[in-house]
C-alpha cells in the first residue's frame, strides 16, 4: 500500500513537473512544433488524472469536480481562441507571443501536486477514508488547472490550419 502511495506520487509530481518544462517555450515565444502544444496539457491530464484515482476508482465520482474542471476547460478554450498566434506554414512551428499564463498555470499545478503530495504521504495513511480532508481541494485545483490547459491547446490547435503565414524559421543562405 504505501509503495503504491509513493509511486502515485511520483507519477503526479512527474506529470506536472514534465507540464512545466513543456510550457517552457511557449513562455519564451520561442517557435514550437504544433505537438509541443498538446505536451503540456497532455502531461497536466495524466497529473490530475493520476491524483484523482488514487486509491480507486471510486474517487471518480464527484461532479462537483467535474463541473468545476469543465467551467475552466471552457474558459481555456475562449482564452485559445483570442490568443495571438503566429504560424509558419512552411516550416510547420508556431509562436505563442507575450504568453506565459501557460507557465503560471502549470507552476500552479506543480505547486498542487508538491503539495498534495506532500499530504498524502505525511497525513494519508492515518486519514480517515470517509474524511477526504484538503486532498479533495488539491484534486479541484489539479482538474481545474488541467481543464484549463486542455482547453486553450484545443482551441489553438484547431486554429492553426486558419492562421496566415508568417516566417518564424529562417532558411539557410
Amino acid at each position: 500500500m504505501l509503495i503504491n502511495l509513493y509511486a502515485a506520487q511520483i507519477v503526479i509530481i512527474l506529470a506536472a513537473a514534465g507540464a512545466l518544462i513543456g510550457a517552457l517555450p511557449e513562455a519564451r515565444c520561442r517557435p514550437m512544433r504544433p505537438w509541443q502544444l498538446l505536451l503540456t496539457p497532455a502531461l497536466a491530464g495524466l497529473s490530475a488524472f493520476v491524483a484523482v484515482i488514487y486509491p480507486s476508482l471510486k474517487e471518480l465520482d464527484q461532479p462537483e469536480m467535474w463541473e468545476l474542471a469543465v467551467i475552466c476547460g471552457v474558459v481555456g478554450l475562449v482564452r485559445g481562441q483570442f490568443m495571438p498566434l503566429d504560424v509558419d506554414q512552411i516550416w510547420n512551428v508556431l509562436r505563442l507571443r507575450r504568453l506565459r499564463e501557460g507557465m503560471w498555470v502549470a507552476i500552479a499545478l506543480l505547486l498542487f501536486a508538491i503539495v498534495g503530495a506532500a499530504e498524502a504521504i505525511l497525513v494519508g495513511p492515518v486519514r480517515d477514508p470517509e474524511n477526504p480532508g484538503f486532498r479533495l481541494l488539491f484534486e479541484i485545483g489539479m482538474t481545474s488547472a488541467a481543464g484549463f490547459l486542455i482547453g486553450r491547446a484545443g482551441t489553438l490547435w484547431f486554429r492553426i490550419p486558419h492562421v496566415p503565414h508568417q516566417e518564424l524559421v529562417e532558411p539557410d543562405a
